[in-house]
């Protein structure tokens, strides 16, 4: 179908006011009588804080308050929570006396300037006794005394499908180990909070993924009641998950409380790395069973998160990736064990796909090493064990949707021109410095909650006098141009430019409660609710147009900003006619209330395709060409759809061959928390990168739509891991893949 603004490149909402630089983000904030706060971390990974002496810091001039442990709340919560009533291990404390890793969280300095604060909160001096510290899950178990009183460690039940040790195959093993990552979002953490104590209302400014979520959080740790405290989400510089925990928003909430006026904390990028959430160090064993035609017939894995200092989203983390290992192969019997083991170390938590990236990995690792070992094409060999269409999920029935599986594949080998590469690639010298290689994955993943939990998109359309409209919804926009896309699915319905519809982001006093911006369901659960109610509003357009035009609302049709009769289209009326014609008859506003609860979640298929080079003499890896073939449904915004493919490219790369937080074995203390020492793949070290979108429109989705943001960061760390070990002929599963360990590996290997 031929549409207007649907599947068209289009510049996202905000982009000329941050090409101008007058994007006002929560740190570009300023309020009268702002203050600003300065934390104070703990130097030490495991101990108790036997003293706190503020006085030096109190002498400053200019500090206002010195928060400890002492003077403000000791309510548990989990940063992870979104509401109030989630089952979720409560460990953590705006300021602890138990400080459970290097960069805890022991007080706070605020100040009437952001200099005053960082010299105060210098002078803070701390008394801590040590005790045994644990910085990796193995130590942890062996500790006498749990890093906590209860939940240290946490053991899932085993989730199972089918009966592994009944299924009959050759038994192949594998193992696959991550490391520990930072997000590096462009944004650092930063939040306003501002409490009125005449009226007792608290209201906070920050780049979050759940304005509700930082709402509960508030609440439970100061008492509040929810109506008396409001949240705006700002514009975001990018979050990958780093934005979806709430850690900084508590911290300034009660500031705010205890002084009476604005409070900010903004953190640099140091403070980024050390006391936020990264990525989880993971490490898995797969047994396998395959039968004699290469069919799989049952999977077992054991997985066992490294949770870092505090459980917070792990335990779901790890629950949620069971029901992932069944999306895409037809394997009668999958077993899933896991474990999240908290050790001293920075908190461990939500990253971009949410365990996704993780089961593609182990997955597609083990798919790859074991059609190494038997000689079998990659691609031929996922072809005969792929789900088909329209297959039900194991561990939890559904339908996963179209599922294109074998065209994704046979599409990107023939595009990517997959067996004349891989027969040049035979005849290339072994014993050459330089040795290439070919490397494939295939992945899906979710577009939206359903069926795990509820999920809704509430959104109430309004059409002001003039004929333009607002939207109100609940979206959390991470820079990347949802809210282009949610306005793009109502001026195709209402056949408006977007330029005449307004859709501002979450704010808690004005939206309905929502789930906030995770499972990637904003384009498939919020578009879905934003297309379903501007078709209510055109009903609403016709019926009133049909008294203006006295014409039955059948014979009517719409574009342009007008209603018209079909056959005369002479006979037209405008939007703002319609507008003005309720108002003065009776009938009010033109607005329309609709939730919208889906019954359907449609996997996202991806076969990503690579090819590298590597040195052997300095063990560096370069990726030579890329393809990336995305099954979407139907690509709202194709410009925004190709950028989340190329950041998911540069992010996979930076996991696979040089991103890794360093820790300092004897003190568990970040050693590389600068961009200086944290190295990343920059933009000038990308591959030419190819896109092939597949679209075949899922029926329940806007325009057909399923989501990518996520799903397109799933298959890329497996296709860079099997292209390097088909250039070297071997097995690497310990990431990242860098120079260093790429030449122990090939030392050892002589």
């Amino acid at each position: 179908m031929n549409h207007t603004y649907i599947g068209k490149d289009m510049p996202i909402e905000n982009a000329a006011a941050k090409a101008m630089g007058r994007l006002v983000y929560c740190g570009d904030m300023s309020l009268p009588h702002m203050a600003y706060m300065k934390l104070v971390l703990s130097p030490v990974a495991h101990g108790i804080v036997r003293a706190i002496h503020t006085e030096k810091a109190a002498a400053i001039p200019g500090v206002l308050a010195v928060l400890t442990p002492d003077n403000t709340p000791a309510i548990t919560y989990d940063r992870g929570r979104v509401l109030a009533n989630q089952q979720a291990p409560a460990q953590e404390t705006i300021f602890s006396r138990h400080v459970r890793f290097a960069g805890d969280r022991i007080a706070a300095v605020v100040a009437e300037t952001p200099a005053a604060a960082l010299e105060a909160a210098a002078l803070v001096e701390v008394q801590i006794d040590p005790l045994p510290a644990a910085f990796t899950p193995e130590d942890a178990l062996t500790l006498e005394q749990p890093i906590h009183d209860k939940d240290s460690v946490i053991t899932l039940p085993t989730a199972s499908c089918g009966d592994f040790d009944e299924e009959v195959g050759e038994l192949f093993t594998h193992q696959t180990s991550t490391q520990r990552i930072t997000h590096v979002a462009m944004e650092n953490h930063c939040a306003l909070a501002d409490y009125d104590p005449a009226t007792r209302h608290m209201t906070i400014w920050t780049p979050t993924q759940s304005v509700f979520g930082v709402r509960s959080v508030v609440c439970t740790v100061l008492g509040l009641p929810m109506n008396r405290v409001r949240v705006i989400k700002t514009p975001m510089g990018g979050s990958f998950g780093c934005k979806q925990e709430m850690i900084l928003e508590p911290l300034v909430a009660c500031a705010a409380q205890m002084l009476g006026r604005p409070v900010m904390l903004q953190f640099d990028r140091r403070e980024v790395m050390l006391c936020t959430v990264l990525k989880h160090p993971l490490a898995s064993q797969v047994q396998a069973k395959i039968d004699a035609a290469h069919k799989v017939k049952g999977l077992r894995i054991d997985v066992t998160l490294d949770a870092g200092a505090y459980q917070s989203v792990s335990p779901d983390y790890a629950e949620t990736m069971a029901k992932k290992f069944s999306w895409v192969y037809d394997i009668p019997s999958i077993e899933y064990r896991a474990r999240s083991v908290c050790t001293n170390t920075p908190v461990s938590g939500s990253y971009r796909g949410w365990g996704g990236p993780e089961v593609a990995l182990i997955l597609e690792n083990t798919m790859n090493a074991y059609a190494k070992k038997q000689g079998l094409d990659p691609i031929d060999f996922r072809l005969k064990n792929i789900l088909p269409p329209f297959s039900q999920g194991k561990f939890i029935s559904y339908n996963l949707g179209s599922l294109p599986f074998r065209e994704a594949l046979q599409a990107g080998r023939a595009r990517f021109q997959w067996d004349a590469r891989k027969q040049a690639l035979a005849s290339q010298d072994r014993d050459g410095r330089y040795l290439k290689g070919l490397g494939m994955a295939l992945s899906t993943h979710t577009s939206g909650y359903f069926p795990r939990r509820l999920d809704w998109g509430r959104v109430i359309l309004k059409m002001e006098e003039d004929g333009t409209v607002q939207i109100n919804l609940c979206v959390h926009d991470h820079g990347c141009g949802e809210v282009t896309a949610l306005k793009s699915i109502a001026a195709e319905e209402l056949r408006l430019s977007p330029d005449e519809i307004e859709l501002q982001e979450g704010d808690t006093a004005y939206n309905a409660l929502d789930n906030g911006c995770y499972t990637s369901r904003s384009v498939y659960v919020l578009g879905k609710a934003v297309q379903e109610a501007s078709q209510s509003l055109l009903k609403e357009l016709y019926r009133y147009g049909a008294c203006l035009l006295q014409a039955p609302p059948e014979a009517l049709f719409h574009g342009g900003g007008q209603v018209f009769v079909r056959e005369e289209p002479s006979r037209a009326c405008t939007y703002s006619d319609i507008a003005y014609y309720c108002a003065d008859h009776g009938a009010g506003a033109l607005m329309i209330d609709h939730n919208h609860i889906p019954e359907s979640n449609p996997g996202p298929v991806a076969a990503h395709f690579c090819q590298v080079e590597v040195d052997r003499l300095t063990g560096q890896c370069q990726v030579t060409d890329y393809l990336a073939v995305h099954d979407v449904g139907q690509a709202i915004n194709p410009a925004s759809c190709r950028s989340q493919v190329a950041s998911a490219l540069q992010q996979g790369m930076g996991f696979v061959f040089c991103e890794k937080i360093q820790l300092d074995e004897k003190t568990g203390r970040v050693k590389n928390a600068d961009l200086q020492r944290y190295h990343v793949v920059r933009a000038a070290e990308l591959p030419p990168l190819d896109i092939l979108f597949i679209e075949q429109p899922d029926e329940k989705g806007p325009y057909g739509a399923k989501s990518l943001g996520e799903a397109c960061a799933l298959p890329v760390a497996p296709a860079l891991v099997a292209a390097v070990n088909d250039a070297l002929d071997m097995d690497l599963t310990q990431l990242p893949l860098s120079p260093e360990g790429i030449l122990k590996a090939l030392s050892e290997r002589k």
